[in-house]
């Protein structure tokens, strides 16, 4: 049992980890007056994902390679069946123009860049497929690109005066609750990744499936309750800036850490679960694109669609 009980002290290590991050950086980034998709495409973002590079980069550095890119892959498919699918139940979602004209397709792009790495360099005779170093860095300069972009925005905010109030707590205790949050996300990831594996050898399941399922949906926690909690409060941006950035920032920075350090040997039977996480990115885009927000119908379609790909994944 106690492998089970460590792992939910992990989870739980690492949502009030991330809750306590997002509270000191969202602080901050108020206090320099930017927009709410700025927020919730960097400080949300960054913060709730950080359970995922964690967890993600111990996993690497274990040679545990299925949890390092199960992780990533699960996680980006949560975060928008589950976080969009139960906010959008709540409220219907609505997308301002620079999500559905700039933030969207490039998450489409670079979750295609990923399939595309893994078939292109895949040895089909021995049945396994490679995420590289060259891989992982060409992932790393896209998301140096990104923070570029990031950096841009924030100017045009603070240029066009948006004003979302100034953080009424001091700087210094912000800084401090955000260094806070990332010492227990810090460690609540090596307590997953421990525990998880263990677990997986005792259920005889493979460490890709316990990567993609167990592990995927605890560090997505952060991301889900984030989401509800900005729908509650009105904030929609940040809920939807929250996701889009996550599931960016997952794959550039998390896969591209994970796979520098190491390079990650998979069966091939991952592609399904990379299809997957690209076909519910693409209903995502599709319903920014054409619907201009998702609904409750929406939502509950996400949902399903999650319940179903876990049901085939322990089948």
């Amino acid at each position: 049992m106690i492998p089970y009980i460590l792992l939910v002290a992990a989870f739980v290590l690492l949502a009030k980890g991330a809750d306590i991050f997002i509270e000191g950086a969202s602080n901050i980034a108020q206090y320099f007056r930017v927009s709410p998709l700025f927020i919730g495409l960097s400080i949300a973002a960054i913060g709730t994902s950080a359970p995922e590079a964690a967890v993600s980069i111990k996993a690497s550095l274990a040679g545990v390679n299925g949890i390092a890119f199960g992780n990533v892959v699960g996680s980006n498919i949560a975060n928008i069946c589950l976080a969009i699918g139960i906010a959008a139940l709540i409220k219907p979602l609505h997308f301002e123009k620079s999500t559905i004209r700039k933030e969207n397709p490039f998450m489409i792009i670079i979750t295609i860049l990923m399939m595309l790495f893994v078939i292109n360099f895949a040895p089909q005779k021995t049945g396994f497929v490679v995420v590289s170093r060259i891989e992982g860095i060409i992932f790393l300069l896209l998301f140096i690109g990104f923070v570029f972009y990031l950096y841009r925005m924030a100017q045009r905010d603070r240029k066009d005066n948006h004003d979302n109030g100034e953080s009424q707590s001091p700087l210094l205790k912000n800084i401090f609750l955000t260094i806070l949050g990332g010492a227990a996300i810090a460690y609540g990831g090596h307590l997953a990744v421990e525990n998880a594996t263990k677990i997986a050898t005792l259920w005889g399941v493979s460490d890709k499936v316990i990567g993609m399922s167990v592990v995927a949906l605890g560090t997505s926690i952060p991301e889900i309750v984030t989401s509800i909690v900005a729908v509650v409060k009105g904030k929609v941006s940040i809920a939807i800036g929250n996701i889009v950035g996550s599931n960016i920032f997952n794959i550039l920075f998390v896969l591209g850490i994970a796979s520098t350090i190491k390079p990650i040997v998979l069966a091939s039977d991952v592609l399904i679960d990379v299809a997957v996480c690209l076909v519910v990115s693409l209903l995502f885009f599709a319903s920014s694109r054409f619907l201009k927000n998702i609904g409750r119908i929406q939502g509950f379609m996400l949902i399903a669609i999650y319940v179903v790909y876990i049901f085939f994944l322990f089948k």
